[in-house]
């Protein structure tokens, strides 16, 4: 599914109105899950959603849920202020807490894996559709200021997507997005409505509350135009790989020459994702390394080059692309257990002993293999997740092993999908053997 210009956001709109177009836009009857804090986003926006839908304008289901961080002393306190407000509203409210050891670095990427895991939870037992956040468009200009100054790209352009797929099941959906924060606590304050001030919000320990700060000064420049060119270019990246682009072995990829005929812009996008598949990054390559990369593909003349853990050849009959050849892990999967094996494939263990997870054995080309480069054929089982022999015997490949399962992942999308990269993740996941991802709600 192709996403379409028009699920971006409009600015400066009411919360009211923005709730309104968000529950017109669902296709169906929705099983809604909102995260509140407590915060005036999240308040402004559980309430506009209460009201709206208790006026019987929309035939939708409402639920809450706040996540109890321990970070703070007062958190718990919090949370059942919060539960207090949902009941009031009569909304089935559920807390939950981040229990366990927290990092001494990295807090706040730790407290939102942590976050949407737990909300997550709650959406699976309560047969919630999708979660809402409260996103403004105050946060959306911050983010899109801090990944400008990080490296400046259409993706970090675009800024936070008005929908991203989490882990493959739950849609989060930010309904806020064309709406101030100023406009957000007018509407609580003119329904006698209060809300939690997050200390941490002013702490300037935190880029983005740096940030914010920043912005109050001077009002930001931002690309209002940024997430359409995004949107085009993945559209683009993805009817030009469902053209050119075959894979063998389940990990070989072939780019006909035909592909160099597109649009730079385009062949650059379609093969930054293919290195973010290939070689299990979560993320796109730094702009400098597809800088290099985009040079070499079109350049004149063949060779070689490696790239974000990936090997590219370029060859009269083509362009491929494969996960380099080092830095192979070995990992150990218990019994019924299931583990990560080179951010690329998911192994579980169906037997009753414990197995050695690796790669496997060089092996010889087979007659079917002529076309490809003779390196990546003779490389190709290394690549790919085999069961090591605890007695030293040859690597076995665990597709082959039959208490052993495996599921390739793609790891730019599996985790966080936003709804502008929809379409070239679909294509990929048809290319690599994987079922298509769930349609957006919006």
């Amino acid at each position: 599914m192709d996403a379409p210009a028009d699920i971006l956001p409009e600015r400066d709109t009411s919360p009211e109105d923005a709730v309104s177009k968000f529950l017109a836009s669902l296709a169906k009857p929705s099983r809604i899950l909102v995260a509140i804090s407590g915060g005036s986003d999240s308040t402004g926006l559980l309430l506009a959603l209460h009201r709206r839908i208790a006026a019987g304008a929309h035939p939708h289901a409402l639920f809450a849920a706040t996540i109890d961080h321990a970070l703070r002393p007062d958190s718990a306190g919090e949370a059942a202020r919060v539960a207090a407000f949902c009941r009031d509203l009569g909304i089935a409210h559920e807390t939950r807490r981040w229990i366990g050891e927290k990092p001494a670095t990295g807090i706040s990427a730790a407290a939102r894996e942590a976050r949407y895991r737990l909300l997550a939870d709650v959406a699976a037992e309560r047969h919630a559709d999708l979660l809402v956040t409260g996103h403004t468009a105050d946060d959306q200009d911050e983010t899109v200021v801090m990944r400008t100054a990080r490296a400046p790209s259409p993706h970090g352009l675009a800024g936070m997507a008005p929908a991203t797929l989490y882990e493959r099941r739950l849609w989060i959906v930010r309904p806020f997005l064309s709406v101030r924060r100023a406009a957000i606590r007018t509407f609580l304050t003119r329904n006698g409505v209060g809300w939690i001030d997050d200390p941490s919000n002013v702490n300037s320990a935190y880029e983005r509350v740096r940030t914010r700060m920043a912005l109050s000064q001077s009002a930001p420049d931002v690309d209002r135009t940024a997430a359409t060119r995004r949107i085009r270019l993945s559209t683009e990246a993805a009817n030009l790989l469902r053209a050119t682009a075959t894979v063998r072995h389940g990990t070989i990829v072939r780019l006909a020459p035909e592909a160099f005929d597109a649009e730079p812009e385009v062949l650059r996008h379609a093969l930054a994702f293919q290195q973010s598949v290939l070689g299990g990054r979560s993320y796109l390559p730094a702009g400098e390394q597809m800088d290099r990369l985009a040079a070499f593909a079109l350049s004149p003349g063949h060779g070689r080059m490696t790239v974000a853990r990936t090997l590219c050849w370029k060859r009269r009959d083509g362009f491929y692309l494969m996960r380099e050849n080092r830095n192979l892990p070995e990992v150990t999967v218990a019994p019924g257990r299931t583990a990560l094996w080179d951010d690329r494939f998911l192994v579980t263990n169906g037997g009753e002993g414990e197995i050695r997870i690796g790669p496997g054995p060089d092996l010889p080309a087979r007659d079917d293999d002529k076309a490809l480069p003779r390196t990546l054929a003779r490389h190709r089982a290394r690549v790919l997740p085999h069961v090591i022999s605890p007695k030293g015997g040859a690597p076995v490949a665990a597709v082959e092993v039959e208490a052993v399962s495996t599921e390739p992942v793609l790891a730019p999308f599996d985790h966080f999908l936003p709804v502008f990269d929809l379409a070239v993740a679909d294509v990929l996941a048809a290319l690599f053997g994987r079922s298509r991802y769930p349609v957006a709600p919006i």
